[in-house]
């Protein structure tokens, strides 16, 4: 089954894929959170951090729920770094077709990094000078 496919299955029950996980898949957990292998993995060994109480918003997580997510978050960080160079956390937020987010349920993403295959990437990279970066801070702390 492709992975669109399998999440159209859930949202026609109206279910969550991530709410009700099978016992099997989840490799740790504590009382707010789990760890569990991604169904759709950019990468092999690429894990999702999962909070239990189904929400969809970083900021309406309790302190206790924070705190648990942010420990599972360096735990699994800290098992790919025995494998890996370097670990990605991935967090989407936002509109769905947006920001490109596939499941209605906050979760991070931990993938591993492996060697850049284009060694020239970061000096590709637009570097802001500081009158810029000052004027692009000024623009965003308007936001708030």
């Amino acid at each position: 089954m492709n992975y669109i496919s399998f999440l159209r299955k859930f949202m026609k029950k109206g279910a969550c894929p991530f709410c009700d996980p099978e016992r099997d898949f989840v490799i740790t957990e504590n009382n707010y959170a789990y760890i569990t292998p991604a169904r759709a993995p950019y990468m092999k060994d690429h894990l999702l951090v999962i909070p239990k109480r189904h929400i969809t918003d970083l900021g309406k997580l309790r302190k206790n729920e924070k705190n648990c997510l942010f420990d599972l978050i360096v735990s699994g960080m800290n098992v790919l770094r025995k494998k890996y160079p370097a670990v990605e956390v991935d967090y989407k937020e936002g509109d769905m077709k947006i920001s490109k987010k596939s499941v209605p349920h906050l979760h991070f993403h931990l993938i591993p990094k492996r060697k850049w295959s284009n060694p020239n990437e970061t000096s590709l990279r637009k570097f802001l000078s500081e009158e810029d970066l000052v004027s692009e801070a000024k623009k965003i702390s308007r936001l708030w």
